[in-house]
């Protein structure tokens, strides 16, 4: 890495909260891609395209700006990483990943979640824990972003890169489906990496 994506990465680290860790993640993107903008300026745009019934090449859906609601750090705690808006009987998420990290993730679903809130087959759910970490899954265009902030200054984001989504329902009043995304970024602190996800969602008002 040259010495300007290393100042990219320590700017990102200094934000607050869990929200610094996504931060980073994106931020590392950007400057990977030759973007030149700071993650502390754009929010993620790209989604993922999902897999087609016919086993076809899936179409990279358009841009699509991440909902700018999410789960309140902990007030003061500038290393947080989730909150306690988490209600696991109003449903979690369960992911593996494999790759440059190996580790399970088990979040309950957050109220800040919004359905259909961009339209219909559109949906931003956010699962989080304090101690945790918090997974946003943003669905728009038959596509997927994915972002995880969890503990030991770990960051994931598929960016542009496409995972396969698949939705068994989606409505005003909750969502449920699996997905699987490979080539991820990973940040680790200031170390750059890939990693694959696959999981499981489900979250209801």
């Amino acid at each position: 890495m040259n010495g300007a994506s290393h100042r990219g990465v320590r700017r990102a680290r200094g934000r607050s909260a869990y929200g610094a860790q996504l931060a980073l993640a994106v931020s590392a993107v950007f400057v990977v891609a030759g973007c030149g903008a700071s993650a502390a300026t754009q929010a993620p745009q790209a989604t993922a395209a999902a897999a087609t019934d016919d086993g076809s090449q899936p179409t990279q859906p358009a841009a699509t700006q991440a909902a700018t609601t999410a789960p309140a750090a902990s007030e003061g705690d500038e290393n947080a990483i989730g909150d306690s808006s988490g209600d696991r009987s109003k449903g979690s998420a369960q992911a593996q990943v494999t790759g440059g990290l190996t580790s399970s993730i088990d979040l309950p679903f957050s109220s800040s979640s919004q359905f259909q809130a961009n339209g219909p087959g559109t949906a931003y759910l956010a699962f989080t824990d304090p101690a945790k970490g918090t997974l946003f899954l943003t669905i728009a265009d038959n596509g997927l972003l994915v972002q995880y902030a969890g503990p030991g200054d770990v960051a994931l984001t598929n960016g542009a890169t496409p995972c396969d989504l698949h939705v068994d329902s989606l409505d005003g009043s909750g969502a449920k489906g699996s997905f699987s995304c490979t080539g991820m970024l990973l940040v680790q602190g200031t170390t750059l990496g890939n990693a694959d996800m696959s999981g499981t969602f489900e979250g209801h008002r």
